[in-house]
């Protein structure tokens, strides 16, 4: 077993203590938003020196104390995967990734225009798809895909006011329609984003609240009206949401383990002080209704002292485990993996603690606790 350290990401709308609470370390006052845990370029992990294993009150953190040896690239290659805890305070912005296809093309073509990589304004920053998998460890707020449209009619049509008026258009068009209407721009748009936000302050549904709030952040955004055509979710620990290729989201508040394909390309189009190119999100959403936008895992069943889940992620390069153990439990390794401790602790692997695993390697731990395991996908 190799400890692996994380790299924190600080950005605006990190929560100032859930992940310092979850490494056992006091907070510094600025925002944790994620902690990654890989070998992207943008956070590359290090292993820590086995002779730290008797210090674990910093060990996953970026904190330059305790011992760092090689990079974790030098040891495990370049994984396909970025392990991530996220930490929000306040909402991400609203957007999608790209296919495999799209990525390649659009990389392709900003190298040609001379925008570098690291330019705010690159949209692609790698030639890789970005599909993601959020689950929480705690109650989570999102929005994902898009609704079932009668059931945004009728939503839309309790808020009342311009919710109605694009409530009539849905009804006769379809949401293509209606979200290229609603970043057109157009005078009589901009009319009915403004009247709607007027009628969501009064309205106490969730969403409408969330208008209420989106709007004060972001005033004359569309983007926060087209939030109003989205799946509100709200994960309880241990649920999840897929996102592949195309899926509109934006992620509200809370803190889950978050896995993706190892891709830094966001196509934003809204909610953000970041760049955002709107005509570029609608080359890559897919608008379509998603019906089952919470993803549970699927038992498979007791192991020596506990049970194990999977997330099912078709086309991703990696899948999730959830691994519950109550005593000594021996983890074999088939592909590269990194195995998080999110919940209890364990002998070896501490709350907030992630290990290496190279294929073939056994770790035996014991404990009480929730573990996070990310294999490479064999599908």
């Amino acid at each position: 077993m190799r400890l692996v350290r994380g790299v924190v990401q600080h950005y605006a709308w990190g929560h100032p203590a859930a992940i310092p609470d979850l490494l056992n370390i006091q907070p510094d006052g600025r925002p944790w938003a994620e902690l990654w845990f890989g070998t992207h370029l943008g956070g590359a992990s290090r292993l820590l020196e086995l002779s730290d294993s008797s210090n674990s009150t910093n060990r996953s953190s970026d904190d330059e104390t305790g011992g760092l040896s090689k990079p974790l690239v030098s040891v495990a290659g370049e994984l396909p995967f970025l392990l991530k805890v996220l930490a929000a305070a306040e909402p991400l912005s609203l957007q999608t990734h790209p296919s495999t296809l799209q990525a390649r093309i659009g990389f392709a073509r900003e190298n040609q225009l001379g925008i570098p990589v690291s330019n705010s304004r690159r949209i692609y920053r790698d030639p890789f798809a970005k599909p993601e998998l959020l689950c929480a460890l705690e109650p989570f707020e999102a929005f994902c895909g898009f609704r079932q449209e009668s059931t945004t009619v009728e939503l839309l049509n309790d808020i009342g006011g311009g919710a109605s008026k694009i409530a009539r258009i849905l009804a006769d068009q379809d949401l293509d329609y209606i979200v290229r209407f609603l970043f057109s721009g157009q005078a009589e748009s901009l009319d009915i984003i403004n009247e709607t936000i007027n009628a969501c302050a009064d309205h106490q549904s969730p969403v409408a609240q969330w208008v209420t709030h989106l709007a004060n952040s972001y005033p004359n955004d569309p983007a926060v009206v087209v939030t109003l055509l989205l799946n509100y979710v709200v994960l309880q620990p241990g649920e999840a949401i897929y996102l592949d290729p195309g899926n509109m989201h934006a992620y509200l508040r809370g803190v889950g383990v978050e896995v993706m394909g190892s891709s830094d390309n966001v196509v934003r189009c809204g909610l953000t002080n970041k760049h955002v190119d709107v005509a570029e999100l609608l080359n890559t959403v897919i608008i379509q209704p998603l019906n089952t936008p919470v993803l549970k895992p699927i038992s498979q069943g007791q192991t020596s002292v506990g049970q194990l889940w999977k997330y099912e992620t078709p086309g991703a390069p990696f899948t999730l485990w959830l691994h519950q153990i109550n005593g000594a439990e021996t983890l074999q390794a088939r592909t590269r993996e990194l195995v998080l401790c999110g919940v209890g602790s364990t002998d070896r692997l501490g709350r907030g603690e992630v290990c290496y695993l190279a294929p073939g390697e056994d770790l035996t731990l014991k404990g009480e606790a929730t573990l996070f395991r990310i294999t490479e996908s064999t599908q």
